[in-house]
C-alpha cells in the first residue's frame, strides 16, 4: 500500500518584496505558503502555483500561493476582517491570517482585525470542512492577554480547540504557550526583543514535523522567521 503524501505549509511575514525573497523558501517545497507583507502579484507568477492576495497597499498585503489549482472564495470572503483570506485547495479550507487587531481601524471605523471576530465570521466554512488550515501573523500571544478584553490570546487558542484545530508547533514540540523555545517575530529586528505570534493551526491527524528557522540566518530578510510544518 502506498505511503499517505503529507502536507507541507510555510508561512512567513517577509518584510516586502516578496519576489526578490522567494528563493529562500523555494526549498521548502512547500504545498501552501501563507505570507505576509507580501506586494500584489499575477496569480501564475511563481511556477507550479496559483497566487492569491488581498490589501490595501499594493505592496504590502496578505498571499496565499498553492501547488496547483485552487479558489479564492470570494462569497466567504468579508473585506471588513483586515486581512483574513479564505482559499479552497482540493479539500482542505485555507484560511491565511494577518491580523492587525485594533490597527484595522486605520482603514475605518466598520473594520476589524480581531482574530475572534474572523473565527466567528468563517465558523459555518470551517464546521463544514473535512481539513482545515488556519495560519499566518497573528500578532498575538499569551503575554498580552488583558483581563476580559475581547481579542486574549487564550481565547483565540480555545475557540480554534473547540472547532478541532490544534497548533502544529505546539502539538509537535509540546512546548507550552508563551514559554517556546523558539520565536517568530524580533521586533525591529532586535534579537532581545523576540516573540511567538506566528502559527499553524490544523486539523490533520498527525504533525509529521515542525520547524521554526533561527533567526540569524533570516535577519537579513526579515524581522520574522518561516514556520514550516508537514501534516498527514
Amino acid at each position: 500500500m502506498a505511503a499517505t503524501k503529507t502536507l507541507k505549509i510555510l508561512t512567513w511575514n517577509c518584510n516586502l518584496n516578496f519576489t526578490s525573497k522567494y528563493v529562500e523558501v523555494e526549498k521548502y517545497d512547500a504545498d501552501v505558503l501563507i505570507i505576509q507583507e507580501c506586494e500584489k502579484l499575477e496569480k501564475k507568477s511563481f511556477k507550479g502555483y496559483e497566487f492569491h492576495w488581498i490589501g490595501h497597499n499594493e505592496a504590502k498585503g496578505l498571499a496565499i500561493l498553492t501547488k496547483g489549482e485552487s479558489e479564492f472564495l470570494e462569497m466567504r470572503y468579508n473585506p471588513k476582517l483586515i486581512y483574513f483570506l479564505p482559499v479552497k485547495f482540493k479539500d482542505i479550507l485555507i484560511l491565511g491570517v494577518w491580523a492587525f487587531n485594533s490597527r484595522a481601524k486605520k482603514f475605518g471605523n466598520s473594520r476589524s482585525g480581531y482574530f475572534l471576530d474572523a473565527i466567528e465570521h468563517y465558523k459555518e466554512a470551517i464546521g463544514s470542512s473535512r481539513r482545515v488550515i488556519i495560519a499566518g501573523d497573528f500578532n498575538n500571544g499569551p503575554q498580552w492577554d488583558i483581563p476580559g478584553h475581547q481579542n486574549n490570546f487564550v481565547d483565540i487558542n480555545r475557540s480554534l480547540n473547540d472547532l478541532g484545530l490544534f497548533s502544529a508547533y505546539h502539538v509537535y514540540s509540546k512546548e507550552v504557550f508563551g514559554l517556546e523555545s523558539m520565536q517568530t517575530h524580533f521586533h525591529q529586528k532586535n534579537p532581545e526583543k523576540k516573540f511567538h505570534i506566528d502559527y499553524i493551526y490544523a486539523n490533520f491527524e498527525e504533525v509529521v514535523s515542525a520547524k521554526i528557522e533561527r533567526f540569524e540566518n533570516w535577519s537579513l530578510f526579515s524581522d520574522h522567521t518561516p514556520l514550516f510544518t508537514e501534516l498527514k
